[in-house]
């Protein structure tokens, strides 16, 4: 009999773009059951929920392809309703597809929350030169930096976007096959070396083995992307 698991977006399922590569690491004896805290809503809903002022920002893919900009504080309640929704269906174990850092999240089952586990394992590892950090948008550089500077970490920060196929993140658009497009890759690789990275995080839970690949040549250094290191854990914690 399989598992059921959980997987929640920020944004709307099913993710097309991450959980295929998550679940060939999880096996088949797991059913992922997917939610998404944008499921059904229009376009102008989806636009009222934008970053205020003093909300911390998020990027999500949509079900159509397109990728938006979303306020951390509105979408949390959100959040919370969809693992209450999939414990209720009787999930053994629930995922956060994000990798911002929530907090105040309940599940009456275990769940699964990507910053935590990124900032664990950072926190065990020793390597020399600064941490590299992939972040989705220029937008999200100064809230990145602070939150990695917050966990003890000098970061180099570099704008990325997984989602758009030219620089930035547009609110419409489709996703490429690969994610970001090698030449914008290439130059953040350039932007990493110069600062001396030893270490590259892809702090967005949509990277891909793809640009792990591409960077991993140019600069041969290790490169974590957030998605495939949290299958892995959740592989083990499952037993799969």
């Amino acid at each position: 009999m399989k598992v059921r698991l959980g997987m929640i977006t920020i944004g709307q399922a099913p993710r097309v773009d991450v959980v295929p590569e998550m679940a060939e690491l999880l096996g088949p004896s797991v059913e992922i059951v997917e939610r998404g805290a944008l499921d059904s809503l229009t376009r102008s809903e989806i636009e009222a929920l934008t970053p205020g002022p003093d909300d911390e920002i998020l990027v999500t893919r949509l079900a159509d392809g397109g990728s938006v900009f979303v306020g951390k504080r509105q979408i949390s309640p959100r959040v919370q309703r969809k693992i209450e929704e999939l414990e209720s269906e009787g999930v053994a174990m629930s995922v956060l597809l994000c990798t911002g850092a929530f907090h105040g999240l309940r599940a009456s089952r275990p769940l699964v929350e990507p910053d935590k586990i990124l900032l664990g394992v950072l926190r065990g590892l020793s390597f020399k030169g600064r941490l590299g950090v992939l972040t989705p948008s220029a937008r999200h550089v100064p809230q990145t930096e602070a939150r990695w500077r917050s966990y003890g970490f000098d970061p180099m920060v570099v704008p990325l976007s997984p989602y758009a196929p030219a620089e930035g993140v547009a609110s419409t658009g489709t996703t490429s096959p690969g994610g970001a497009q090698s030449g914008a890759v290439a130059a953040a690789a350039r932007a990493l070396k110069a600062d001396g990275t030893g270490l590259v995080l892809l702090d967005c839970i949509g990277f891909r083995r793809q640009t792990r690949q591409e960077l991993q040549a140019a600069l041969g250094v290790p490169v974590i992307v957030a998605n495939l290191l949290v299958a892995r854990v959740v592989a083990e914690l499952l037993g799969t």
